[in-house]
């Protein structure tokens, strides 16, 4: 018996543009940037107003390296919804990466109400205040993001909750 596609009950019934950006993603959870981000494209050429899309064509030129260009798509899909937690969190990883953990942190927590659920934006929040000196409310982002990854990250997220208990 074939294993389920990761889209079963969707699959039929995605418009072209949700077909790209679907595409994309799988694209991008493969590292293969240049083909994620020429799909987000035609997501984007096939419908322009729709923030998730560039909130995630913003988090892939990021990854690939293009931080101006992933500003600017993130900029615009917060234009265009202020309540885009991927844009924000990406964000909050430009920021990080440039070294201004205070801008990273206020962008973190702007994405945690409007996500939750999501244990990558507690786990470099966590990671962000402990820079910050606050090791206290970074052990309890980090125990947060313990408790709901399923996957590898879970480990790691483990050895920096103990460090931040040695600190």
């Amino acid at each position: 018996m074939p294993e389920p596609t990761r889209f079963p009950k969707r699959a039929k019934h995605l418009r072209m543009d949700e077909r790209y950006y679907e595409r994309g993603l799988l694209q991008y959870e493969k590292g293969k940037y240049d083909q994620a981000l020429a799909d987000l494209d035609e997501a984007i050429h096939l419908k322009s107003n729709k923030a998730e899309y560039f909130a995630a064509r913003g988090l892939i030129l990021l990854q690939a390296g293009r931080t101006e260009d992933a500003e600017l798509d993130l900029a615009y899909a917060l234009k265009l919804d202020r309540k885009q937690w991927l844009a924000h969190y990406a964000r909050g990883m430009l920021a990080f990466k440039a070294g201004d953990f205070n801008s990273a942190k206020n962008h973190f927590s702007r994405a945690q109400p409007l996500a939750p659920e999501r244990p990558e934006i507690y786990y470099y929040r966590a990671i962000t205040l402990h820079l910050l000196d606050n090791d206290e409310e970074a052990g309890r982002d980090m125990q947060f993001a313990i408790d709901h990854f399923d996957d590898k990250r879970q480990k790691l997220a483990q050895k920096w909750l103990s460090f931040f208990k040695k600190s």
